[in-house]
Formats: structure tokens, C-alpha cells, sequence
């Protein structure tokens, strides 16, 4: 293939990008939008399609990634927002917001087998649609729950008033030790749980038949926790189930919109609006909030949960190995095999933000690559990509995403061109998993025309060739050529393809690359893993 230096663009040049290239010149956006069948827009999140959920839009592979300007850092909230949506009842009545809100909440129904979604574990409410304020899950029924709640309401304003009665003793605070009311509630607290229990009764009814007794119903069930402890502790645990129940129920009312969506979610540090929703159990997709760990990726359904998963959490990094660190940028290989409950939550967590997401539970056939930043809390999550083991096509990613906090940051670029090393070290040339998302294609058509440029602006032979180009940079053919001829340097002239040098690209190219303060970037000699290979599913590294 012949290569030709121009030092000016030719104005006579015809246009040979394709209908799903991307335009690089600002004077032509306007002409080539109306021939180009995708719009894009940009927007605080970056790039993103117009009319996500327009009739001609194709339902691509799964591609979040930074946007094509990367390489411009961005200081992000520890709050991310996702796209706006409007209200339902937006400029309704409120009688007309209560007869929506009603209807709602009679689609809505209990995931409990036999349950009529009527009453409530703490006895506040009349219906329910959680396995969490189930009754008949807390083998407990309606009634039952409405007599507790009366009684604890009691019990809340005589504690109420016994507070207020001792705040206005002025010498309450100067007596040493416990009231004389005080420990006579205590004494009769020791000697309910004394009577209560009987270590004996519990041998006696653990019976052989007992034991024989599982049924699928049994399982939809809370354990009878009769003889399991005292009976005073007993009902404290329930009078906690009934409190935390009561919450939720609250938590749940104030968010409008219930039916089956998740629209915020806390991991670690930050909190971030969530872009789509995700096949969670039905009992979570109902929740307002959702709250994942940062480390074991373990999702919860409310903050005290999540606070005491966190002291008891030992995990500090992902499983599997660590294969390439820099500074406190580190990639560990997770295989699906080995660590599936692991590689499962994190492609649930995908799903969030990627519209067209379609792997969740089927994880052993791929190798998951976890991008993480350290500090002295642990190793937390930027973003992953995805890859098949055995990819008869070559695909170097199946998937790949950096969570909205990270974006923008030049993260997705580092993603990308990870993925390319680990080409290279296979001594391969890969692509990503097609047809990909107008998002994919932006992100990746940046990355291939740095690449392509940078390659141009220190080749000084007369002739260039494709198969090489693509062997030094890991990069197919395919998307090479796509690349150049949305670049306008690639040209048909007598018979021949010439591949245009155009000076003024790689100037502009070669003048923004110096102006980038701290570009992120790979190094190859830090990275410390071998292929994988089918016989040997342990690595060496």
C-alpha cells in the first residue's frame, strides 16, 4: 500500500467514512450529521446516545467506557447522577398521585408462597409486598402483629415519659450506680430468662422426625426459633424485626416510584444514580436504595446491614491474581470458574449502567480483569473488563465498564489498551466483542486513532502495510481501515489504496498529546502474567 504525504487537506477529497464512523472535523459535523443515520450528544456523564429508547436504535453488545476525550480529567462528586426521568404523576392532582400510588401497591405482591400480601411485621401498616415485613414469613399472623405494635407504642411513651421525668431531676446525674428501679428491673429480667429456658427441652424436641421434615414450604419460611435461646431474648429479636420492618415500610413509601426499580446505589465512598435496572431477587429490585460492598461486591438492602458487613469483612482486593501494578493502579485476573458468586455480583453491578447487558449468572467460560485503586483501606474498584477464555473470533473484550465516578478520567482509555497488552503478550491481534454500541464506538475509535496517529508520526518509510500495522499494534485489520477511513486518510486512487499523511492531524494529534499534564497510561514492564491456556487453568504469573 502506498503512503502519501499532503501537508494540506484536499478540499476535492471524497468523504470514505462509514455510516457508523465517527466525524473529527468540527466544520463538517454539521453536513455529515444529516447523512449519518446515529446522533450523539454529549452530556455531564459523557457520551451518551440521544434516543436511547428510539425505534431504529440497535440493541448492541455491552460498551461503557470513557468518552473520546478521555485525556481531559474532570473532578467528580461522590454523588453521580445518571440520565433525568420524568415523574409519572408529573402535573397530576394528588387525589389522582394516591389512586396511581394505589394501584401500584395492588400489582404489587409478596414473593412469600400462600400469601395474600395482607398485613404487616410490625403491625403499623395493612399491606406488605417484601419478604422482610412478611408476617406469615415470621410464622406470625396479621392480628398478632397489630396486638405487638399497640403494646410497643405503650411501651415507647412510658419510656418517653420516664426520660422527661428524669431530666427535670436536677441530682439524676450526680447519683453513682443504678436506681432502685433499675435493678429491679434487672432482677426480673434474669429471673424471665431463667424460667424461660430449658436447655433440656431443646435435646427433646430435635427428634429424628423433625429432622426429616423439609419442605419446599419450610424453606419460604423464617426457622422456629422456639428453644433456641430464652424466651425474653426471643421476643426482643422479634420486637427488633418488627422496629427494622417499620423502617423499611417508611423508606419505601417516600420513594414514589416502587414498582421494581433501584434508582440509587452505595458502594463505598460514593453514592450513584443507577442508569438501568438489573435482574436482582425481586425482594431488592423493590428497594429505593441498594448498598454493595466495595470488596466482595455482596449486595444489602439497608445501610445498618451493610455497616455490619463491613466490620466483619475480611476482603481487601478482588480474588484471584494480581497482574500488573503501577503505583497504586492495580489489575487482578478473576476467574469465572473458580470465584463465580464473585464474577455473578459483578455483572449484576454492570447492569446498572449497561442498557444492553445480557451475561449475569453464566460467568465460567470468561476471565474477568478488575481495574482498582489502593490506599490504605484497601483496593477499590475503578472498573473491569471482560473476555471469553476460548474466543474462536479473536475478541480481546466481552465487556467493559468504569463506574461513573471514575469516568472521564482517562480510566477507560488504560481498559482499553490493557486489554491490547494482553493481546500482545498472547501474540494476537484482537477486537472487541461486535456489533458495538454507539458508546463503544466512540470510546474505541479514540483509542485506534491515537494509536494510528502516533504509529504515523514516527514512520518514515514510503510504503506502509496493513498486516504489519495490525501485528505491532495488536490491532485487526478490519479496525484499522475503519479507523482510517473515518480520518479521511485513506483514498483509492488508480487502483491502488493510499493511506494520506496528513501533517496537519498528526501536528494537532502531537501538539494535544504534550499539553496532557498526567496522562494514564500502561506499562508493559510492570505487568507479570502468562496466557491462559485450556489444559492449564492455573496460571503462573
Amino acid at each position: 500500500m502506498r503512503l502519501q504525504n499532503t501537508g494540506k487537506k484536499k478540499e476535492s477529497s471524497p468523504d470514505y467514512a462509514s455510516e457508523d464512523s465517527l466525524t473529527f472535523s468540527k466544520s463538517n459535523s454539521k453536513a455529515k450529521s444529516k447523512r449519518s443515520s446515529k446522533k450523539l450528544d454529549v452530556s455531564e456523564d459523557g457520551l451518551t446516545n440521544s434516543s436511547p429508547k428510539s425505534e431504529g436504535s440497535k440493541k448492541e453488545k455491552d460498551f461503557t467506557s470513557d468518552s473520546a476525550s478521555d485525556t481531559q480529567g474532570s473532578t467528580h462528586t461522590k454523588r453521580t447522577r445518571g440520565p433525568k426521568k420524568r415523574s409519572r404523576a408529573r402535573g397530576k392532582s394528588e387525589s389522582a398521585n394516591n389512586e396511581v400510588e394505589a394501584k401500584e401497591n395492588k400489582e404489587l405482591k409478596c414473593p412469600v408462597p400462600n400469601c395474600n400480601s395482607v398485613g404487616h411485621l410490625s403491625g403499623k401498616f395493612d399491606t406488605h409486598f417484601t419478604v422482610a415485613t412478611c408476617p406469615l414469613y415470621h410464622n406470625t399472623t396479621a392480628t398478632e402483629c397489630e396486638t405487638r405494635y399497640k403494646v410497643r407504642m405503650q411501651q415507647r411513651i412510658e419510656r418517653q415519659l420516664n426520660a422527661e421525668s428524669s431530666a427535670l431531676n436536677k441530682f439524676g446525674l450526680r447519683k453513682v450506680g443504678p436506681t432502685p428501679e433499675q435493678k429491679e428491673q434487672y432482677r426480673q429480667i434474669l429471673e424471665q430468662r431463667r424460667k424461660s429456658y430449658n436447655p433440656k427441652s431443646k435435646q427433646n424436641d430435635s427428634t429424628s422426625e423433625n429432622k426429616e421434615i423439609k419442605t419446599v414450604e419450610d424453606k419460604s419460611r423464617q426457622p422456629v426459633l422456639d428453644n433456641l435461646a430464652p424466651a425474653y431474648d426471643v421476643e426482643m429479636f422479634k420486637e427488633a424485626q418488627a422496629c427494622a420492618a417499620e423502617e423499611l415500610e417508611e423508606m419505601l413509601r417516600q420513594h414514589k416510584d416502587k414498582h421494581g426499580r433501584i434508582h440509587t446505589l452505595e458502594m463505598g465512598r460514593y453514592e450513584m444514580d443507577v442508569w438501568y435496572t438489573a435482574p436482582y431477587p425481586e425482594e431488592y429490585q423493590m428497594l429505593p436504595k441498594l448498598y454493595i460492598c466495595e470488596f466482595c461486591l455482596k449486595y444489602m438492602n439497608s445501610q445498618t446491614v451493610l455497616r455490619r458487613h463491613v466490620a466483619k469483612c475480611i476482603w481487601r482486593y478482588p480474588p484471584g491474581d494480581e497482574i500488573y501494578r503501577k503505583g497504586n493502579i492495580s489489575f487482578f485476573e478473576v476467574d469465572g470458574q473458580k470465584n463465580k458468586t464473585y464474577c455473578q455480583n459483578l455483572c449484576l453491578l454492570a447492569k446498572l449502567f449497561l442498557d444492553h447487558k445480557t451475561l449475569y449468572f453464566d460467568v465460567e467460560p470468561f476471565l474477568f480483569y478488575v481495574m482498582t485503586e489502593s490506599d490504605n483501606e484497601g483496593a477499590h474498584i475503578i472498573g473491569y473488563f471482560s473476555k471469553e477464555k476460548n474466543s474462536f473470533l479473536n475478541y480481546n473484550v466481552s465487556c467493559i465498564l468504569t463506574l461513573p465516578p471514575y469516568q472521564r478520567q482517562g480510566y477507560g482509555r488504560m481498559l482499553i489498551d490493557f486489554s491490547y497488552l494482553l493481546s500482545k503478550t498472547e501474540e494476537k491481534v484482537g477486537s472487541p466483542e461486535k456489533p458495538l454500541s454507539d458508546l463503544g464506538l466512540i470510546s474505541y475509535r479514540s483509542y485506534w486513532k491515537s494509536i494510528l496517529l502516533e504509529y504515523l508520526s514516527k514512520f518514515e518509510g514510503k510504503g506502509i502495510s496493513i498486516k504489519d500495522l495490525s501485528q505491532e499494534t495488536a490491532i485487526t485489520a478490519y479496525d484499522i481501515v475503519s479507523t482510517l477511513q473515518a480520518l479521511s486518510l485513506l483514498k483509492y486512487w488508480k487502483g491502488k489504496h493510499i493511506v494520506l499523511k496528513r501533517k496537519d492531524l498528526i501536528n494537532d494529534y502531537l501538539a494535544k498529546a504534550k499539553d496532557r499534564k498526567s496522562e494514564k497510561v500502561i506499562d508493559k514492564d510492570c505487568l507479570r502474567w502468562s496466557p491462559h491456556t485450556p489444559n492449564n487453568n492455573t496460571n503462573d504469573h
